[in-house]
């Protein structure tokens, strides 16, 4: 699977899904972004949200970068998480389904920062990446992620 050039284009929205599983094909394309050096501005590794998802399925942000970077697609990559451990995908699509409930707002703002929201809301969007991206850059900064060569790693 090709990696996204996330300097030109977002990931997949947050609430996409993959066998029922929201985030992950926004993580997978975040770890395949990070593994071609072509994450952008994009957290990797310091994204508390890509925590909070790989705590459900148990697996650091390593291991999750070396099963992508094994994985040809997006099915593979579920094959491997439940080769791992049969109940991962349970746990983690759990998890998802709280995420529009209990972080609505935040996945909000991301939808205006990567253009998802519907037009009424463009205006915004400049202002709303302008604020993101001082964010990220300040956090890239202060916390420099090893994640991102976990992911460059095969």
């Amino acid at each position: 699977m090709q990696a996204k050039d996330l300097r030109d284009e977002a990931p997949r929205r947050w609430n996409e899904r993959i066998d029922g599983i929201a985030w992950l094909p926004r993580l997978i394309d975040k770890t395949r972004a990070a593994h071609a050096g072509t994450l952008g501005a994009y957290l990797y590794g310091q994204s508390p949200v890509d925590r909070a998802c790989l705590r459900a399925l148990r697996l650091s942000h390593a291991d999750f970068a070396r099963i992508v970077a094994a994985a040809p697609d997006d099915a593979a990559v579920l094959a491997a998480l439940r080769d791992r451990d049969p109940e991962a995908l349970d746990r983690v699509r759990r998890w998802g389904e709280r995420l529009g409930t209990e972080h609505r707002l935040f996945m909000f703002v991301l939808d205006i920062d990567d253009g998802y929201a519907g037009a009424g809301w463009r205006p915004f969007k400049p202002l709303v990446n302008a604020a993101a991206y001082a964010l990220t850059w300040t956090i890239k900064r202060l916390w420099p992620s090893r994640a991102i060569e976990a992911a460059r790693e095969r």
